[in-house]
């Protein structure tokens, strides 16, 4: 009688990128649902949900490769993430909620671009070889944008996956950790120098002010400049193309062939650009230039973004400044508000570390301790530069 077949087992390795693979995508399902319960547009609810569908069914294939190797998967589903971004979503708007979850898929696709080379399991790698199609697509806006002419569709202007949305909320995240670690080095600094908790309050609240107009103002001076450049070098080859029409197509045609097309698929596609004007310099800026037009935001709403959460950032030593004074009143000359101010930041420090790790794909633990480690120098050196000016 012959044995019955059984499948390779899999190496540890491959256990703990598998269940990654399978948390991963049914975080990614429930996200997309939450989302579609939040999006007030018909169309951008009914590709949330489609996506969510389709989420669905890779987190299946991912627990039943690990059910037929003998590994089972948890019943509970990652429902955190989910709630956070439907609530965010109702706060701020779908569009930079969107822009997270576009951050959290191209994490999943990274993830899996990486373990083509290291997952050794052949069945894993059939697997892979399916999902992965389907989550490029999820990455183009091409497939979600169904355009009018040249107009984008209410979808598309939701799904702001890859312009300002994701920019500006790293930007957020970024402000409010500046600010913080500014305001509490002249807290520390200042408290060090000197006892008398007026002088301290009015150090913090300055740099908290200084730092969010002065962050405000880069942030806006600094997305201007880049936004001039990329129009100079978008009206220097838009007149390229009026001019010389037929050298222009000749470079796409190159730049196509590159990539692996042969001549007559890349002459096809080529022609089918360039009927568009607009499409056409669009992408001539794209693949001559490396210039894409969504990598370019607005100057002012940059800078207020830049501005108010450095603000907030700021704010949060002075609260726990105010908070310590408040609990200890006159005592330990101004000590015990200052530790209480760096402890209510340390925590801070630490949250705003671990959301970094969303963009980053690290390890949400260890980039809040780095953060926490970062604020902590900050505020021991500036704090010991205080006490040698200290007056009595």
């Amino acid at each position: 009688m012959a044995a019955p077949s059984t499948l390779p087992a899999l190496s540890d390795s491959d256990v703990k990128s598998l269940r990654s693979n399978w948390a991963g995508e049914a975080r990614m399902a429930n996200i997309y649902d939450a989302l579609a319960q939040v999006a007030a547009n018909p169309r951008a609810r009914n590709r949330l949900k489609a996506l969510a569908e389709t989420e669905r069914h890779h987190a299946q294939a991912w627990a039943e490769l690990l059910a037929s190797c003998g590994v089972k998967v948890s019943e509970r589903r990652p429902q955190g993430t989910a709630r956070v971004l439907a609530t965010f979503a109702r706060v701020v708007g779908i569009g930079p909620a969107l822009a997270l979850a576009g951050v959290a898929e191209g994490q999943v696709l990274r993830s899996y671009l990486s373990q083509v080379s290291t997952v050794s399991n052949q069945q894993a790698q059939g697997v892979l070889r399916r999902v992965l199609p389907e989550e490029l697509d999820h990455q183009s806006p091409d497939e979600v944008a169904e355009r009018d002419d040249d107009s984008r569709s209410p979808v598309a202007a939701d799904e702001e996956w890859h312009g300002g949305g994701a920019e500006s909320i790293r930007n957020v995240i970024y402000g409010v950790n500046d600010g913080l670690t500014a305001t509490l080095g002249v807290l520390a600094g200042v408290g060090g120098a000197s006892i008398d908790p007026r002088v301290v309050l009015i150090g913090g609240l300055s740099a908290m002010v200084a730092s969010g107009v002065s962050m405000a103002g880069g942030a806006y001076l600094a997305t201007k400049s880049q936004r001039e450049v990329f129009e100079g070098q978008l009206a220097r080859e838009a007149a390229e193309i009026e001019a010389m029409p037929e050298l222009e197509k000749a470079e796409l045609v190159e730049i196509y062939r590159s990539k692996g097309l042969t001549a007559e698929e890349a002459k096809t596609i080529v022609d089918r650009i360039t009927k568009d004007k607009k499409v056409w310099l669009e992408t001539q800026a794209r693949e001559e230039l490396g210039l894409d037009a969504a990598q370019f935001e607005n100057p002012a709403r940059e800078g207020l973004v830049a501005g108010i959460s450095t603000f907030v950032g700021g704010a949060i030593p002075v609260i726990g400044y105010l908070i310590g004074r408040f609990l200890t009143g006159s005592s330990l000359s101004g000590l015990g508000s200052l530790a209480i101010a760096a402890i209510f930041s340390g925590a801070f420090l630490f949250l705003i570390g671990s959301a970094r790790s969303f963009f980053t794909g690290k390890g949400g633990v260890r980039s809040g301790l780095e953060m926490l480690a970062v604020g902590s120098v900050v505020a021991a050196i500036t704090y010991g530069v205080g006490v040698l000016f200290r007056t009595h």
